[in-house]
């Protein structure tokens, strides 16, 4: 356990820990059965088995059997931070990623009424303030009705938090195919003319980056020009979600930008549910990310089958280099499947 709890939970407050103390994934108060039952949904699954075991864990959570800790501080960091813009929170429910070299934590604020107000993203090290300070940048510039408000970004303990809204919906479901509203959610988010492939901004930032040589995979895109987009930068499944009208919105913009690529987001989102959620292995997930990208959408039919392997590719090549900022072992299971793609398809 890393994060300060202090900060985030009142003076005396009860608290407990899923799936345990040793393995801390979420944090949330010890209070009566409905809210503890409640609470604890925010507890992550999308595959199959990782759905029964979040079953259990709630189960346990509502049944308090999991093991309370009491807090012990002088004040409550969280409250004074949020409550010039969110007076009525009342709690909050930490979650703390698996795995996470950058060590971010993701806090859901809850009022009195048992609803969820706002969300709150805090970071200690550096790389993850850097994200967290893009992200902010990403949602003053979002469009409407794309994904959250910034509220509020500051100094909060030893880091930094930022203050979100929060969206009604609920995250899409898990399929082979992106939700086909996506398509036009993402064009929506396209910012400028088309230009040459050589002088776009993205392109030219990943040189600046390149772990490879990437020349070969640009020449069969150097046929057209491509506009600058909005770019979400970890599109997936559990961070898109549906809201209760039916329509689509994006959370989680920490790895995004101002100047991204056409197509990367929607590769990015086959690619990670191909890799974490149906454990395809690289080539397989090549071949279903390049005949997806072909067939999804009006325009995305124009691309050629070269064109469609390359955008895989720096898809892949992208992903494994903000992954690798963010410290993690390129020996991983991900990183290591990430560069199959590359240098074996």
């Amino acid at each position: 356990m890393t994060v300060d709890l202090n900060l985030f939970f009142p003076p005396g407050a009860s608290v407990l820990a899923l799936p345990s103390w040793r393995n801390p994934r979420l944090v949330l108060p010890a209070q009566d059965l409905t809210q503890r039952w409640e609470q604890s949904s925010f507890y992550p699954a999308f595959r199959s088995t990782a759905r029964a075991y979040r079953l259990f864990v709630r189960l346990r959570a509502a049944a308090k059997l999991a093991r309370v800790r009491t807090l012990h501080s002088d004040g409550w960091p969280l409250q004074e931070f949020t409550q010039d813009v969110l007076p009525e929170l009342a709690n909050a429910v930490i979650l703390m990623r698996a795995s996470d070299p950058a060590q971010r934590s993701t806090v859901q604020l809850w009022d009195k009424k048992g609803r969820v107000v706002g969300y709150l993203r805090y970071a200690e090290k550096e790389i993850a303030r850097s994200r967290l300070r893009r992200e902010r940048l990403l949602l003053l510039r979002l469009p409407d009705g794309v994904g959250p408000k910034s509220l509020k970004y500051g100094p909060l303990g030893e880091g930094e938090a930022l203050l979100k809204t929060s969206l009604l919906g609920r995250p899409v479901t898990v399929s082979p195919p992106p939700p086909g509203e996506l398509v036009g959610l993402l064009e929506a988010l396209i910012i400028t003319d088309p230009m040459p492939v050589e002088v776009h901004p993205w392109v030219r930032r990943l040189r600046g980056r390149m772990a490879v040589d990437i020349d070969s995979w640009l020449e069969p895109l150097a046929s057209r020009n491509w506009p600058v987009a909005i770019q979400h930068g970890d599109l997936t499944p559990w961070n898109l979600l549906r809201t209760p009208e039916g329509g689509l919105r994006l959370v989680d913009w920490e790895y995004g930008t101002l100047e991204g690529f056409p197509y990367i987001d929607l590769t990015h989102y086959i690619l990670q549910t191909s890799a974490l959620i149906h454990r395809l292995d690289p080539l397989e997930a090549t071949r279903e990310a390049i005949d997806c990208l072909r067939s999804h959408g009006s325009t995305s039919r124009d691309l050629s089958e070269a064109q469609a392997l390359s955008l895989v590719r720096l898809a892949a090549l992208e992903a494994y280099l903000k992954t690798s900022e963010d410290g993690q072992d390129c020996k991983a299971y991900l990183q290591t499947w990430r560069r199959a793609i590359w240098s074996k398809y």
